[in-house]
């Protein structure tokens, strides 16, 4: 072969190099952010947008939201309850909000849960001074939770509810309320008191027992490791308080309660109750050393308000905190 021709397959050669190394980089896949994600200008091109005005979330119903901007961006979905002050947040980076990135189901990221109530729904971009866009959705079904539910305080307990004021301490706030959004729903029990007359920390205490025709709590599974207790606890970060939560089960037989007789379970460590809102609680029959005999025969749920006397002054101040949604649940805690 001789030179020229031998130049001229080189070249040919070196373009067809070329040509399939270009089109190898075009069909790369990039996971960086591109440029004019990192300096290019932000625009907003459609406005925030519910996908319908109200949402049924009892019946499986869903909603998202739609909005969509120049450059993908850090976000914030923030849907509050005007009533409840119920929380859902929904965090993303993209250029614009869908149904695969919105979608809300009812859930809660901060307690209270939400009521049947107006939402305001704000979406946030932080790294544009917190632009912030808002719409609203209206709540016509709450969302269904699992778990079966020994009581929310919305209904009248009746002889299922026994109230311990023995050393009248009390105060006359103590009770179901419904002046402050409750954990759930509109109702929930609220403790207020002082021990003044012996340093022996107990200031009072309710009882619930099983509802009517039940000899024992009906729990979805009384595997202990399984089988999970849920609470909401409420303070307003009173000090010194503390909350004691117990179960007892049917020691002797007789399928009742009976006080000083059945054996009472709970963690080995109280509930300070030094935050502000309301906290959920969750533990199994494992972690408070019930097996499963015991689990089947649960007769009774005791909450008491204690006042830690050791940090008290002299004489002690008033001590509370708010209790409300009890339910088992299985395999899992309480899914907010």
């Amino acid at each position: 072969m001789n030179t020229g021709k031998k130049t001229y397959l080189a070249a040919l050669i070196l373009l067809v190099a070329l040509f399939l190394a270009s089109c190898q980089h075009d069909t790369d896949v990039f996971d960086g952010p591109s440029l004019n994600d990192r300096f290019g200008e932000f625009e907003l091109r459609d406005s925030l947008e519910a996908s319908q005005p109200s949402v049924d979330f009892s019946t499986g119903e869903t909603v998202f939201f739609t909005a969509s901007f120049s450059k993908r961006i850090a976000w914030v979905l923030r849907i509050t309850g005007k009533e409840s002050g119920a929380v859902k947040l929904i965090e993303g980076f993209e250029n614009e909000l869908n149904t695969d990135n919105s979608l809300w189901n009812g859930t809660t990221t901060e307690l209270p849960l939400f009521r049947l109530e107006d939402c305001l729904v704000e979406l946030i971009i932080p790294e544009e001074d917190s632009l912030t866009l808002t719409t609203e959705v209206s709540l016509t079904g709450n969302r269904v939770y699992e778990g079966n539910l020994v009581t929310d305080f919305e209904e009248n307990l009746g002889s299922r509810l026994f109230f311990g004021n023995f050393e009248f301490e009390l105060t006359g706030e103590t009770g179901i309320r419904n002046d402050i959004p409750a954990g759930q729903g509109e109702n929930f029990f609220f403790f207020e008191g002082t021990d003044n007359v012996v340093a022996n920390f107990f200031t009072g205490l309710i009882r619930i027992f099983p509802e009517s025709g039940q000899t024992y709590f009906n729990l979805p599974t009384t595997v202990p490791e399984n089988a999970y207790f849920n609470f909401f606890l409420y303070g307003d970060l009173t000090p010194h308080t503390i909350a004691v939560v117990q179960l007892f089960t049917d020691t002797n037989g007789n399928g009742r309660f009976d006080d000083g007789a059945d054996r009472s379970f709970q963690l080995s460590g109280d509930f300070p109750v030094d935050f502000e809102g309301w906290k959920q609680v969750s533990f199994t029959m494992e972690d408070i050393g019930m097996s499963e005999q015991e689990a089947s025969e649960l007769v009774g749920i005791q909450v008491l308000l204690i006042s830690n006397m050791n940090a008290q002054p002299n004489p002690p101040t008033a001590v509370r905190f708010g209790i409300d949604y009890l339910v088992f649940t299985a395999n899992q805690p309480l899914q907010l």
